[in-house]
């Protein structure tokens, strides 16, 4: 028997014993556990896919469409169902929305010009962007069944005068980070009150991204003195910081960030996902087989902890350096697909097998736990 159906045939097996009760926690394909909060339609055979990637700044593109959207266009023909962009509101992002995506992450008001102080009128322009936004969401017609998640890029860099790890992050900075996080808390929570019909799902996000600094040497980062203070749903780590370490210090490390969290009603235990992770071509010595398996490798280990997400960066390379590209890619600058993109295309083809196994036997689309399950063992037997 082949890998894949045993694979499959392991899955269904477990899927017939779970209690119906965890089935219907996953109602429209979320992500999260969100049993009190008003139902929403579901997108047809939209399950938790967790593996995917980004685009954001390309340094290049093949047509004359706009980059992130012609991105966005063929990470979709590539199976993936996960779009992490920084688009404001607009045609640009009206357009995102119509691809069959079902879960966005958004890099929304993305800055740190608060970080001398919140004053009332910039609290005032928060708070009814971030109101605004989340209404429209969850009010459009063609976002139903979708999941968003609103949040920011790196906010250990946000914290550090001149991005550097050398010293704690300014208390006066700290401070003010807390102030704005809770401001686009207190608007989106407003937002989902009011709006009892609502059409998909939105939630928000802070991005961690210098976590070890605080977990091995007691500096003062966004993880252990801003988080713990703020409300928002979930956790982004950009995690470079740990991505080389062994699996058992991942895990020890993503649990660390997971207890800076007070328990928050209607969401999982697990509220931390991978924001950011990958080795690029050049750091692999410009060898396809290297970057396809050493980035593989790096997926499941975030993948045995069990985040709702783990993403790769990027689609497109954002990134030059003397004038060449760096290589955080899938598809390179010659519209060449790399191996890696092999490698994604294939999981997400065996990810919808096992969907349209488990919902011709147990009548019912995966879990995310069978996703992972499934995702992670795939991705360790492919290199054999």
């Amino acid at each position: 028997m082949s890998y894949l159906p045993r694979m499959l045939l392991g899955v269904i097996l477990l899927s017939m014993v779970l209690p119906q009760a965890h089935a219907q926690k996953k109602k429209g394909g979320l992500m999260v556990d969100a049993t009190e909060l008003p139902q929403v339609a579901a997108m047809p055979d939209a399950f938790p896919q967790i593996l995917g990637t980004q685009i954001v700044t390309p340094a290049y593109k093949f047509t004359k469409e706009d980059g992130v959207l012609e991105a966005a266009k063929e990470m979709s023909k590539m199976g993936s169902r996960i779009l992490k962009v920084s688009v404001a509101p607009g045609p640009q992002f009206a357009e995102l929305i119509t691809l069959p995506f079902t879960h966005y992450l958004i890099w929304y008001r993305s800055n740190n010009d608060w970080v001398t102080g919140l004053t009332p009128e910039m609290k005032r322009r928060e708070y009814n962007a971030m109101y605004a936004f989340t209404k429209d969401l969850l009010t459009r017609r063609d976002a139903a069944g979708k999941t968003f998640f609103i949040g920011h890029w790196e906010g250990d860099w946000y914290l550090l005068p001149s991005m550097n790890p050398a010293g704690d992050a300014p208390v006066e900075a700290t401070n003010a980070m807390i102030e704005w996080l809770n401001v686009r808390q207190e608007a989106v929570d407003a937002a989902r009150r009011e709006v009892p019909y609502a059409r998909c799902r939105v939630y928000t996000y802070t991005e961690v991204n210098r976590v070890r600094d605080a977990m091995k040497d007691g500096k003062k980062r966004l993880v252990n003195v801003v988080l713990p203070k703020v409300n928002v749903d979930f956790v982004s780590y950009s995690a470079y910081d740990v991505q080389l370490k062994t699996g058992e210090e991942i895990r020890a490390t993503l649990d660390y960030i997971n207890q800076q969290l007070a328990p928050k009603a209607n969401l999982p235990a697990k509220r931390v996902f991978i924001g950011e992770c990958g080795l690029s071509w050049t750091a692999c010595g410009g060898d396809g087989k290297v970057h396809e398996q050493k980035n593989r490798e790096i997926f499941t280990k975030f993948l045995s902890w069990r985040p709702a997400m783990v993403l790769y960066w990027q689609f497109y390379n954002n990134e030059m350096k003397d004038g060449q590209q760096v290589g955080f890619w899938l598809v390179d600058n010659k519209n060449k697909k790399t191996p890696l993109y092999e490698t994604f295309r294939a999981l997400y083809e065996q990810q919808e097998k096992l969907a349209k196994q488990i919902k011709l036997n147990a009548r019912r689309l995966p879990t995310m736990e069978e996703v992972a399950t499934f995702s992670e063992n795939w991705l360790t037997q492919v290199g054999h």
